[in-house]
């Protein structure tokens, strides 16, 4: 996780030089940067999301929807 968050933090840092100080193709270049990187972090959110989602039901017991009927 750590040498992760280093290469986004990196790939931030040169996205914003490149967008404030580049010439336009290394504006495009920052701007294929910065997509690349939400999509893989929408990417990672969906994954962690469907991992919850499975503890989650292999947590219920239906202990709790068991008192309602009775």
């Amino acid at each position: 996780m750590t040498t992760q968050l280093c290469q986004d933090i990196e790939t931030l840092e040169d996205a914003i030089i490149n967008l404030t100080e580049g010439a336009s193709d290394e504006k495009r270049m920052a701007i294929w940067a910065l997509e690349r990187l939400l999509k893989k972090k929408q990417n990672e959110l969906a994954e962690f999301e469907t991992t919850l989602e499975e503890m989650i039901v292999e947590q219920q017991d239906g202990w709790a929807c068991n008192q309602l009927v009775a």
